[in-house]
């Protein structure tokens, strides 16, 4: 096994919100470094070289990196733009979780806060959409009570470990959602405002927002080409986000919603679904009424 590049090395030192020194607690990196992906977006300067895939071992080796693979979130991050920001999670006015991560710049204080997910949760578009919503939820609350960035993409993130940053490894086992829930309790939004939505939340609004304006319109349509097209044009009128999704994300999120609406909602398919939704609702509706006539004669 390699030996971890921190090892033998003194924990890291700061001051906690009392002012006295805490050290980190002893954890080797094998959380992060096995569970991302075999290729790794990344760099050293988005903004001067751009991004790049690499394989694993090489990618790691940047100053930054995305954690998560396309298809899995595997990790939240968040990022913090102020010089105290390697304790803001300890700083905030709600009682927020440690992360397992933080990795700061020493130069200003900024940091950005890792967070390990037990479960991985898939994101893409054919994978089960209550998971994706109550991660969104969390990521959300979290963004609110740790005061970091709205903007942030949730993409690229400091590498830990890179000798570019101060890192301090905090927690050594992942999160349950159901735990980064109870942190959040009354904290955590019950519904995400579309405009405000931040990281994850950004596509299943996009999703949920497309999919409902789909469902009506797709009977206008006998093209596919213009369908297609359509649903491109208002994938792209809804990414009015704070931080827009980029080109690509929403040419995923526009080409699934086309095509299963395409191919599920077709004038013999929507008669269909008419009738069962009638159907249920006379079954609602006669049983009520049984209901009512049981308590009148209770009485």
């Amino acid at each position: 096994m390699k030996k971890p590049r921190n090892a033998g090395r003194r924990p890291g030192l700061w001051r906690n919100r009392l002012g006295r020194p805490r050290m980190t607690s002893p954890y080797q990196p094998d959380l992060f470094a096995s569970s991302v992906p075999r290729w790794l977006s990344c760099s050293d300067d988005p903004q001067q070289w751009g991004v790049q895939s690499l394989p694993r071992e090489r990618a790691l080796k940047r100053a930054y990196v995305d954690p998560n693979p396309s298809a899995l979130v595997w990790a939240i991050v968040f990022d913090i733009d102020r010089p105290d920001a390697a304790t803001a999670w300890e700083d905030a006015p709600t009682v927020c979780p440690r992360p397992n991560w933080v990795a700061q710049n020493p130069r200003n204080g900024h940091a950005h806060l890792g967070y390990a997910l037990a479960a991985p949760v898939p994101r893409t578009l054919k994978a089960r959409a209550t998971p994706q919503r109550f991660l969104a939820r969390i990521q959300h609350g979290l963004t609110l009570a740790l005061d970091a960035d709205r903007a942030y993409t949730h993409r690229l993130t400091k590498t830990p470990d890179h000798p570019q940053w101060r890192t301090y490894w905090e927690r050594g086992q992942p999160y349950e959602l159901g735990e980064l829930r109870d942190y959040l309790g009354d904290k955590l939004p019950l519904r995400i405002a579309r405009l405000e939505a931040v990281g994850e939340g950004r596509n299943v609004t996009l999703f949920d927002s497309l999919r409902r304006w789909a469902y009506r319109a797709r009977l206008d349509f006998t093209d596919r080409d213009l369908w297609d097209r359509a649903c491109r044009s208002h994938a792209d009128a809804l990414n009015a986000f704070a931080c827009p999704l980029s080109t690509r994300e929403v040419q995923q999120v526009a080409k699934s919603v086309s095509q299963w609406t395409w191919d599920n909602i077709t004038p013999t398919r929507f008669s269909a679904i008419q009738r069962e939704r009638q159907a249920r609702q006379a079954t609602k509706r006669q049983a009520a009424i049984l209901d009512t006539h049981a308590r009148i004669l209770n009485l």
